[in-house]
């Protein structure tokens, strides 16, 4: 393999791979630039045809045509090999480390599902002008459908399927891509994940799509015998569908590796050494749309450290936009943390109460930009949101707001891995609160530094629930799935119409914190399912003793 590495090298001119990168002018020997690895503006970046090699001296990144273009396309070694094998006209062998023929055909032929099943999204999409009046509605122009190929999946069980198995695909292949789920009561049945929904394809970093996100556009009627089916295979999500519903992880899909948009927005999140980070495909679509090509989105998934590596081979300078609500402070505090830990600066814009991303840029784009631009560091930003966090009555308890700061923020202080940096923001915190710096540098110095990977973020324990073990567990069950859903039928059988009604009207006023609370218990390692069956073991458990204890009285 390395004689091929070498006839790679040899038939490429390294100057043409980097000159479609940056603008090269000869100079002797060399030719030079502005590096595109970090922001200058002499040059110091120089290129050697020679030797097939770059160096730059401001910053201190060199190599070859290989690491050139994994730096520039954030992509792997075999992934760059490949890529440049083709450019050059050679053939691959086989070598230690690499995919055997059967895997690399297999992701082969997922990704042209993939791209099969874009098209016949863009084209229903085309036919149904509702959705296109909808999409115009919510801000979307002409050229951002295009640019980011939205499509529709029609609000049928097989329309998808039928459509990829008619162009040769088998069930299989449909169903390992992640467009398709199996059916329970039909054996060799499957039938379409994505059902009545506006599709937003999500690419790889060289920009093929992998994924999709669904945004629900028509409720789908649960599916019956007398359509093909069984009613066992309609989950709670399809008589209740969810408002966004994403591909499932697959061969080509990591959610924890992928940002949505990013092969569009690298180029621009380098050239401008920073990036916005934003949580939904609209908010990511508009973003780009009113001027802020630098926008990449999360996908059914928090911020994580591969996110994080991805981002921090471009720019280390992250724009973080917040969901304007407790769930979006919460996953603010924990993703600055991470991002602070691996040497991020993290700025917040302020958007006005109850507005996102898109709503701002549908309205008007120049105010998107402005409170970009006017962005606050997230210290500032958490010293001002954290204060509304201040329980109802207390608001005016400058002691609560201070041990609020002092639960929440101070461990994003100590989570920086500058200490100038962590000198400065004690100084502000300090003025702040009004307190003595040596206070708040004590208080820092107490929390260890939270390292990359490894990140959590110290929350005052919530009020307790005036409820029993087994009423809060049923309480989350209670508020977390849908009347007509299996949990809740077994909740009912386990509990009684009754006692579920009591439970219900007890802890109403705490149904959202109850529903965080099993998103919580869900975390990134499980799922929803597995969580209720534990959940419905426990109280099961609990029941059986109490019955037994009465039968004893």
């Amino acid at each position: 393999m390395d004689s091929q590495v070498q006839e790679i090298k040899d038939k490429l001119n390294i100057t043409e791979v980097v000159g479609q990168y940056v603008q090269l002018n000869k100079a002797g020997r060399t030719f030079t630039a502005r590096c595109p690895f970090h922001k200058e503006k002499t040059p110091s970046f120089h290129v050697s045809p020679e030797r097939g090699t770059y160096i730059c001296f401001g910053c201190g990144e060199r190599g070859d045509v290989f690491s050139f273009v994994q730096k520039m396309e954030s992509i792997d070694f075999p992934t760059a090999l490949k890529q440049l094998a083709e450019r050059a006209g050679v053939v691959l062998k086989q070598y230690q480390g690499q995919k055997d023929a059967g895997d690399k055909d297999k992701e082969e032929r997922l990704r042209e599902v993939c791209e099969a099943a874009t098209v016949f999204f863009e084209h229903t999409l085309a036919a149904r002008a509702d959705i296109q009046e909808y999409l115009a509605k919510r801000g979307v122009n002409e050229e951002s459908k295009k640019t980011w190929r939205l499509g529709y999946a029609p609000a049928t069980w097989h329309s998808v399927s039928e459509h990829l198995t008619a162009l040769g695909f088998s069930k299989d292949e449909i169903v390992d891509a992640g467009l398709a789920a199996r059916s329970e009561k039909r054996q060799g049945e499957v039938y379409d994940r994505f059902r009545g929904r506006i599709m937003f394809p999500i690419s790889d970093p060289l920009g093929r799509v992998v994924a999709f996100s669904g945004r629900i556009f028509e409720e789908m009627p649960p599916k019956t015998s007398a359509q093909g089916g069984s009613s066992a295979d309609t989950s709670q999500s399809e008589v209740f569908s969810a408002k966004y519903v994403n591909s499932p992880e697959t061969a080509l899909f990591k959610k924890s590796k992928i940002l949505y948009g990013f092969d569009k927005a690298k180029n621009a999140i380098r050239k401008a050494d920073c990036m916005l980070l934003v949580e939904g495909q609209f908010d990511l679509v508009l973003a780009h749309q009113s001027g802020l090509p630098y926008t990449a989105a999360l996908s059914g998934t928090a911020l994580t450290p591969d996110h994080l590596a991805l981002l921090g081979r471009l720019s280390k300078r992250l724009v973080l936009a917040l969901d304007a609500d407790p769930a979006g402070l919460r996953s603010g505090l924990k993703s600055t943390a991470m991002a602070f830990a691996a040497g991020f600066d993290v700025k917040i814009p302020t958007f006005p109460e109850g507005q996102d991303p898109a709503d701002i840029a549908k309205a008007d784009p120049e105010a998107l930009r402005a409170a970009v631009r006017q962005s606050k560091t997230a210290v500032e930003f958490f010293l001002d949101a954290l204060r509304t966090t201040v329980p109802q009555g207390r608001q005016g308890d400058e002691r609560v707001y201070k041990k609020i700061i002092e639960a929440q923020l101070l461990p994003l202080i100590a989570a920086l891995s500058s200490k100038i940096d962590q000198a400065h923001f004690i100084r502000i915190v300090a003025e702040r609160l009004r307190v003595p710096e040596a206070a708040v540098h004590a208080e820092v110095a107490k929390r260890p530094t939270l390292p990359q990977g490894d990140v959590s973020v110290a929350v005052p324990a919530p009020e307790p629930l005036p409820a029993t073990p087994l009423e809060r567990k049923a309480g989350m069950l209670l508020f977390y799935f849908a009347a007509t859903s299996s949990e809740r039928e077994r909740l009912l059988e386990l509990l009684g119409a009754e006692r579920l009604e009591e439970i219900q009207t007890m802890l109403a006023g705490e149904a959202e914190r109850l529903r965080f609370d099993f998103e919580r218990e869900v975390g990134e390692h499980s799922s929803a399912e597995i969580i209720a069956s534990d959940l419905l073991g426990d109280i099961e458990r609990v029941v059986a003793k109490e019955r037994l204890r009465q039968k004893f009285l």
